[in-house]
């Protein structure tokens, strides 16, 4: 859960920043290889090795991990009350990027280095959600303002972070006065 939070939070914005991520969280982990390169659906493949001299892969690098961070977070949106679409959840299981852990209630994360950027993190998110089900449909709140994780509805409401609180509405039903005698 760390390594996608701090995919979300702090998403890196340089090849480099992006393999750091990988090796601090994935790789040193155990979870995966560290990828060559990365893609999201609609973008070439970015190098994420030697050489790194392009600043169009740059610029393309920044576009796919916005991409990929705003594919995560609206997978999470939608997964929250009232509508709680879970298809991710499945997609996870059956495209075989997250698979249960030695105890049968846990799940973990097994991303590979040929899976959709968004996925990979996707991945991450998904084996904590099957794994502590009920603490993310109690707690996990995404801002719908600006998209930010939060995981203190009393705090926030489960639509708002800190600084975007839900707005209050009062529905004041009026009663018609009955005609004066």
């Amino acid at each position: 859960m760390l390594a996608a939070l701090t995919f979300i939070d702090a998403p890196p914005h340089s090849a480099a920043a992006l393999a750091a991520w990988f090796e601090k969280h994935l790789v040193a982990t155990g979870r995966m290889r560290r990828p060559a390169y990365v893609t999201e659906g609609f973008s070439k493949q970015v190098m994420l090795g030697p050489p790194l001299d392009a600043d169009l892969d740059q610029a393309e690098l920044r576009e796919l991990v916005g991409a990929a961070r705003f594919r995560v977070l609206a997978s999470l949106r939608a997964f929250m009350p009232p509508a709680s679409d879970d298809r991710f959840l499945g997609a996870a299981i059956d495209g075989g990027r997250v698979r249960r852990a030695g105890d049968p209630a846990l799940w973990e994360p097994c991303p590979r280095e040929e899976d959709l950027l968004s996925d990979i993190v996707l991945s991450l998110f998904a084996a904590d959600i099957l794994s502590y089900r009920e603490f993310h449909d109690a707690y996990l709140c995404v801002c719908k303002t600006c998209l930010r994780i939060d995981f203190d509805p009393s705090r926030s409401g489960r639509t708002g972070c800190p600084e975007h609180q839900p707005t209050a509405t009062l529905n004041v039903m009026r009663r018609s006065r009955p005609p004066s005698l």
